[in-house]
């Protein structure tokens, strides 16, 4: 079983026939065993890859009344094919309107054109799209690592953010989630990661920078300065609409560094009762200021499961 999202995951069903006599009924138990347990109504996309899988499910399982589908590769053009090209995992507006213009208007279209043509202008990006479209994938299902090896969060902005201030409120955001995480599991690290990226998928713009600190850590401000030092070193100036930070090479948090001129135990104390409170009372109970300004997305993103609003 692999982890895609906070509520979306793949599991591999190659030995199915211990539990069912069909891929599909073994689909069933899981839906019905969780129904019962959790009061959940899951969805099932059934496929030979995992890029199928998620087709099968976004496309027709969320809508269809079972809430599963199993696609088949010799299928694709009775199913998928006819769907219109903006409605293919990785197709945004701005995609489609790129892709029309090169005559594209359904899956089977992108599927049909030869992969030359979509290389030369998107390049590595064109080939993950026609794959897609051909359901072609053979990524394998890979469980998740018992030992942690970072802990990063991205978002996706609602709109193109111009201003520097802006941008740091979000990075800001990010940092605070990312340590508070690294703090639950008794981790800090060394490496600090800054990822900006422009909304223009034909003329990329941004970067992805990281840098390593003089001292491990998991506290929120001390991290947050690292991030803003990559974030003004590298950013052009350009808008921003996605970001991101990554916090690795852990280590475990036991041995936190003294300083001669910062308390970084108090720090640490503070930090963790400011944890207390949130596991208890949610997200949103203590936010910093900045966060309450038309930038922030704290508040938002606490009304959201898995980038869904709950």
């Amino acid at each position: 079983m692999e982890p895609y999202s906070i509520d979306e995951q793949w599991i591999e069903l190659n030995h199915y026939k211990m539990f069912g006599e069909t891929i599909e009924e073994v689909a069933k138990q899981i839906q019905d065993r969780v129904m019962i347990q959790t009061g959940v109504r899951i969805r099932f996309g059934i496929a030979a890859n995992k890029i199928g899988s998620k087709m099968a499910c976004d496309m027709i399982a969320k809508k269809n009344e079972s809430g599963i589908f199993h696609l088949r590769k010799e299928e694709l053009q009775e199913t998928i094919w006819k769907y219109k090209v903006e409605e293919m995992w990785g197709v945004g507006s701005r995609m489609k309107r790129h892709l029309n213009k090169m005559g594209i208007w359904t899956i089977g279209d992108l599927a049909k054109t030869p992969l030359p043509r979509l290389t030369r202008r998107w390049g590595v990006n064109g080939q993950v799209l026609w794959q897609c479209a051909n359901m072609i994938d053979d990524a394998p299902v890979s469980p998740i690592s018992d030992e942690q090896k970072a802990f990063g969060n991205t978002m996706t902005l609602p709109r193109d953010y111009h201003d520097a201030h802006d941008i740091e409120t979000v990075l800001l955001e990010l940092t605070m989630s990312v340590c508070r995480r690294a703090r639950k599991k008794n981790r800090m690290g060394w490496v600090v990661s800054v990822g900006c990226q422009g909304a223009d998928w034909d003329f990329p713009t941004g970067f992805h920078r990281q840098a390593k600190m003089e001292e491990p850590s998991n506290l929120t401000m001390e991290v947050f300065a690292s991030v803003k030092k990559l974030f003004h070193r590298f950013w052009d100036g350009l808008p921003v609409r996605r970001v991101g930070v990554n916090l690795s090479e852990l280590v475990d948090d036991g041995a936190l560094q003294m300083s001669l001129f910062v308390d970084r135990d108090k720090m640490l104390r503070i930090e963790k009762t400011v944890d207390y409170i949130k596991d208890r009372f949610g997200e949103t109970a203590i936010l910093p200021a900045s966060s309450f300004l038309d930038a922030g997305q704290a508040m938002e993103r606490a009304n959201r499961i898995g980038g869904h609003y709950k």
